[in-house]
């Protein structure tokens, strides 16, 4: 049985980190078909502008690149943020369940496929501080944010998983649908849950 995993969290808790060390199971970044489906030279403009414009396409690509992977026998990762912010104001679901659904609808037409929606988190002044000492990223430095950003993330990952166990649901099929948190406190112990809940 293939495995998809969609793993999601505030800005700079760690998931990309994390997934360096499954770099053999084929990943995608949102981010990333967000910045081409946009045009843009840095990721961290997309949440300065109206992302929402492409969420369609967006959801495409993923079910596209989800089904071709599961079909040629490979496992899949999207690496994604739950919640993210819109005209660099207010935090919304990263997907809107419409397009939620219709990816839901893609992948689940596929035979023996599993999913995982794996939540990061972290506490928010480790948050502040890993944001404070990565110079690579623009990122919002006040604890504040790193609070919304946190609860914000664990409200709509809970959505994800909802909508998907629903799409299911109407189908009448049995799929493996499971949910997550994984701490990114100490990152070591974060490591080895991921690999367990990916069951590497």
């Amino acid at each position: 049985m293939m495995i998809l995993t969609i793993i999601g969290g505030a800005s700079g808790v760690g998931k990309t980190s994390l997934l360096k060390s499954l770099a053999d199971i084929r990943q995608i970044n949102t981010g990333d078909l967000f910045k081409r489906a946009m045009i843009l030279g840095n990721r961290d403009d997309i949440k300065k502008g109206d992302w929402s414009v492409y969420e369609e396409d967006v959801a495409s690509d993923m079910a596209k690149i989800t089904i071709e992977s599961i079909g040629s026998g490979q496992d899949i990762i999207i690496d994604t943020h739950f919640a993210a912010k819109i005209f660099g104001k207010s935090y919304r679901i990263g997907l809107r369940e419409e397009y939620l659904r219709q990816f839901g609808q893609a992948i689940l037409s596929q035979e023996s496929i599993a999913i995982r929606v794996v939540l990061v988190s972290t506490d928010p002044y480790l948050l502040l501080n890993r944001r404070r000492l990565d110079s690579s990223r623009n990122r919002e430095l006040v604890p504040s944010d790193c609070y919304n950003d946190l609860r914000s993330n664990d409200i709509y990952s809970r959505r994800y998983s909802h909508t998907l166990r629903m799409e299911a649901g109407k189908v009448n099929l049995k799929c493996d649908i499971e949910y997550h948190v994984v701490d990114n406190d100490d990152f070591d112990f974060a490591q080895k849950q991921l690999t367990i809940i990916l069951g590497r």
